[in-house]
């Protein structure tokens, strides 16, 4: 390669990158500045989770069984103070992958303006069987028609993990908890302390465990769920079942001088929901999951 040909590969990269460089800032300044106009009217049209700039959502321990339902917040507030004046009418366009059928609350909806706010759901529901590896897709977006446009979407990507067990966050900002809610849609039990001929890792079907005494039941489980979580943020409630059920905790002491809770292991029954609430400190913060924060604030881990 001559130097004469080099140069010229160098200046269409240049180019290139500046070109592309220039369509994304122009992108996010024309955004910008439609924004301040339609703020200079008023107009406020936001979500919890679509954008204008294609909000992104990956969800990677789906259990690939029960249908996934996502509910999207939508407001006309600038703040706690500043809302739109207008009441604003929008349009729901949605499109999933085939491997799931998709149904919405609505099509369209209004944010009333003696409420700011509005909310539509839509659910995803498997038509095929799923295995490890398999993932299913959302696309959404949210159209304000009147009394001004604005568009705002999002990308949902749900990967199939560990069959039979899923778990998301349900949480929202000025709520003072949180509920780690885990679903288990595995039909059999696993022995983790052996008894009467049963080893460590055998299954047991659902008929036969109803069947064992209390004492043998406490040896079994669908699955055990261990939860790791920092106190610095949320407090465990431990009025909570799963707390008053476990078979272990950690503790780790705070800068108070006082021991607080900072792992908690529990058994879940098989084809069950379990719900294990945490006490928030900050009560502005949202640690939603999936489909608000992408990286769960609490870790989850099953056996």
């Amino acid at each position: 390669m001559n130097k004469k040909t080099k140069k010229r590969i160098i200046i269409i990269s240049i180019t290139l990158f500046l070109l592309f460089v220039t369509a994304t800032y122009g992108r996010y300044i024309y955004y910008g500045i439609r924004n301040y106009y339609l703020s200079t009217k008023n107009f406020y049209f936001n979500s919890d989770k679509l954008s204008e700039n294609d909000a992104y959502y990956q969800l990677d321990n789906w259990s690939g069984v029960e249908p996934v339902t996502i509910t999207f917040n939508m407001n006309s507030k600038k703040n706690n103070i500043v809302s739109s004046p207008d009441n604003i009418s929008y349009d729901i366009e949605f499109e999933c992958s085939s491997n799931v059928t998709c149904t919405a609350t609505k099509n369209n909806g209004i944010i009333m303006n003696n409420v700011n706010t509005d909310d539509f759901s839509i659910t995803m529901t498997p038509n095929v069987t799923l295995v490890d590896g398999d993932s299913i897709w959302l696309e959404v977006s949210a159209k304000a028609t009147n009394p001004y446009t604005k568009t705002l979407s999002g990308m949902f990507t749900i990967n199939v993990g560990e069959i039979g067990l899923s778990y998301e966050i349900v949480d929202s900002k000025g709520s003072p908890y949180l509920d780690f809610m885990i679903t288990n849609t595995l039909d059999y039990y696993k022995v983790f302390e052996a008894f009467d001929g049963h080893n460590v890792g055998d299954r047991i079907e659902i008929s036969e465990y109803l069947a064992l005494s209390d004492t043998n039941k406490k040896k079994c489980a669908a699955a055990r769920i261990t939860l790791e979580f920092n106190p610095n943020l949320f407090r465990l409630d431990m009025t909570n079942e799963a707390y008053i059920q476990s078979t272990a905790t950690t503790t780790i002491t705070m800068g108070d001088g006082y021991d607080y809770i900072n792992s908690v292991t529990f058994g879940t029954d098989a084809l069950s929901s379990t719900s294990v609430r945490f006490y928030k400190l900050n009560t502005n913060n949202d640690y939603s999951y999936p489909f608000v924060t992408s990286t769960p604030i609490i870790t989850f881990s099953s056996q």
